[in-house]
């Protein structure tokens, strides 16, 4: 039984981990992102608070030596948390784009599933040669309690 219960804990464990260490090249891509969804990462170190309708996320940034690390915490908009009983596949990205918001790189930050409570990041990566800004994208479910319980996704990409 208790082989059983940590295999299936190890699995869970992957399951979240893998998605957000996941880095998607877009190489030769002609998609792009909107300027008002772009966040400049030019200076050394920065912090801010990107807002869309689901979430908002709170970060801070510092670049060294090709290394870009990013922090924070994702915070649930409350028609989430107060109308939905569990988070279910929740997945927040960062893209870097060239200085014409072309996309170059897209990488998982966070991944989590249960309660709505804020969700902290924090993950170092290999900053893309060009980079000049970033956008946040995001994915999940909100699943309802009760008997008649519903499924809601949502999500947002500024990819265009």
């Amino acid at each position: 039984m208790k082989t059983r219960f940590l295999f299936l804990s190890l699995a869970i464990a992957a399951a979240l981990l893998i998605p957000a260490s996941q880095t998607i090249g877009a190489g030769g891509s002609t998609h792009s992102v909107s300027p008002v969804d772009r966040i400049s990462i030019d200076q050394p170190r920065s912090s801010g608070q990107w807002k869309a309708h689901e979430l908002t996320v709170n970060y801070s940034y510092s670049k060294d030596q090709g290394q870009i690390d990013l922090s924070g915490n994702i915070v649930f908009a409350n028609f989430l948390v107060l109308g939905y009983a569990r988070l279910q596949d929740f997945r927040l990205g960062v893209i870097f784009l060239d200085a014409n918001g072309k996309v170059i790189e897209e990488t998982g930050l966070a991944t989590n599933r249960g309660a709505f409570d804020p969700i902290p990041f924090k993950r170092r990566v290999s900053l893309p040669p060009n980079a000049a800004s970033m956008a946040f994208s995001y994915q999940g479910d909100g699943i309802e309690s009760g008997m008649a319980s519903g499924r809601t996704s949502f999500s947002f990409s500024p990819v265009r």
